[in-house]
């Protein structure tokens, strides 16, 4: 990744060109239009994008969006590619000013959420998909749990959580257990970051549980599930969905990444709110290269 970065604009030099645009359009009395920039995903881009958000709904007032994850799936390619986005990264929300991302669905639910990451990040979305604390816990247990590789300050954590007696390596967890551990963030030192690890890591193990799983039993499962969820998606659709994407699992290659990716952000202290700033710039310019890396290969 490290030589194509090194070819991209500086914010600054990025801000300069907007700054002579602008300049040049006051001056010479017409209007300099900057080209808009092209968007990740939509029709006949090889690629489906979807929005899974996990949300506390025991939360007394609107709640924020507590887990952000994009599921980026290439057919053609049969990749996937999981991105965790950092809900303090420090964002604009249209009508809303600039705020932490996970703010937007407080602020403005799902439908707001879905503006926000569109516009923020040069996003196409297929379809959102939003599922509360209470209701994540049934779906793991629908699914028949997951395995994990647990440490075993994770292995304590989940016990004293859930009263459980899970030890250090390979444990199938329920769905309280699953929660448990896709909420941990105390253990480490860098926080919300190893917390969207382990997600991200719990998404990937669902995944290759059921690679080689029969499809109507799936799709029961989705049927099943789709009570606990809330999506803007059409029942028909979701189905569809499966039944089109199902297949794929068998053989697909299941990468994860994480935005802001290291070196690409900062902390800083804003109106009293500890916050991750990044150019926006350049995670657009990332999540460019990483998803659409995938079609590119397919057509070679």
């Amino acid at each position: 990744m490290g030589g194509t970065l090194m070819n991209r604009l500086s914010p600054v030099r990025s801000t300069g060109r907007r700054c002579v645009c602008l300049v040049l359009a006051l001056v010479l009395g017409f209007s300099c239009r900057i080209p808009a920039r092209a968007v990740i995903g939509g029709k006949d881009s090889g690629l489906i994008n979807l929005l899974l958000v996990g949300t506390d709904s025991s939360q007394s007032t609107a709640s924020r969006s507590d887990t952000l994850i994009l599921c980026t799936i290439c057919p053609e390619e049969k990749t996937v590619v999981i991105t965790s986005f950092l809900r303090d990264l420090y964002v604009p929300i249209p009508g809303h000013g600039s705020n932490r991302l996970n703010a937007a669905h407080a602020f403005g639910g799902l439908e707001l959420l879905e503006k926000t990451v569109q516009e923020d990040f040069d996003l196409y979305l297929d379809g959102c998909i939003e599922v509360d604390f209470a209701n994540f816990s049934q779906i793991i247990d629908l699914l028949g749990g997951v395995t994990i590789d647990l440490r075993r300050d994770e292995a304590r954590v989940i016990n004293k959580k859930t009263d459980s007696h899970l030890s250090e390596g390979e444990n199938h967890l329920n769905g309280d257990q699953a929660l448990a551990y896709s909420r941990i963030r105390n253990l480490d030192r860098d926080g919300d970051f190893s917390r969207t690890n382990r997600q991200r890591k719990l998404l990937s193990s669902l995944m290759d549980s059921y690679r080689n799983a029969n499809l109507l039993t799936i799709l029961s499962v989705v049927v099943d599930a789709l009570p606990m969820i809330s999506t803007n998606l059409e029942k028909k659709q979701i189905l569809k969905l499966t039944a089109k994407l199902f297949p794929l699992l068998e053989h697909a290659d299941i990468r994860s990444q994480r935005i802001p990716a290291d070196g690409h952000y900062r902390f800083q202290n804003i109106r009293k709110m500890e916050v991750i700033v990044a150019d926006l710039d350049i995670i657009r310019d990332d999540l460019r290269e990483s998803l659409l890396n995938s079609v590119q290969n397919s057509t070679k």
